[in-house]
């Protein structure tokens, strides 16, 4: 696994937007607070916070691919990089209902690990102020800002429940709930 540092500098050779680069910063560090936490709380757990911190802050590296899904790009990216342990781990969001929507159920998209999960729930809590919010919110806020994307507002829509038990899974293994 790379340092931190080199994945800011992979990040920075795909992504050259300053607001998408400072969302990635905080998603990465509430991953590795929140990844962080569980594995004190919960020491047996299978979760690696710098592995986290790493994973949420390329999530989004595939935004640098103008072309098809960035969530998908992201993978793909970090598997040419040979990053195949991090690449497991930012699938993120709703890009199994935007497949769905597509005709392509692929489970693969869903997340299975915890360490995927708070991939999710970091990038869902951070806005692009790198504001923590209520995952409720950020779906609305996404909705309005992807509004003339029809099949992205129907398949967050789709997705909104089970992004919704993450949050709670999560919140409740921080051991607070909401």
């Amino acid at each position: 696994m790379i340092p931190y540092a080199q994945g800011l500098a992979l990040l920075k050779k795909y992504i050259s937007d300053e607001k998408r680069i400072r969302h990635s910063e905080g998603v990465a560090e509430i991953a590795f607070r929140t990844a962080t936490k569980i594995k004190t709380k919960y020491p047996k757990q299978k979760v690696n916070p710098e592995k986290v911190r790493l994973a949420g802050l390329l999530h989004d590296i595939g935004y640098g691919i103008p072309t098809g899904h960035h969530e998908i790009n992201s993978v793909e990216i970090l598997q040419k990089e040979g990053m195949s342990d991090i690449a497991d781990i930012v699938l993120h969001g709703y890009v199994y209902e935007i497949h769905l929507l597509e005709g392509i159920d692929e489970k693969a998209y869903l997340p299975t690990t915890l360490e995927n999960k708070i991939v999710i729930f970091a990038d869902l809590v951070c806005d692009h102020n790198q504001e923590i919010t209520d995952i409720k919110e950020r779906i609305l806020e996404i909705q309005h800002r992807k509004k003339h994307d029809i099949d992205r507002v129907l398949a967050l829509k789709m997705a909104e429940f089970r992004l919704l038990r993450i949050e709670n899974e999560i919140y409740d293994l921080l051991g607070g709930g909401k």
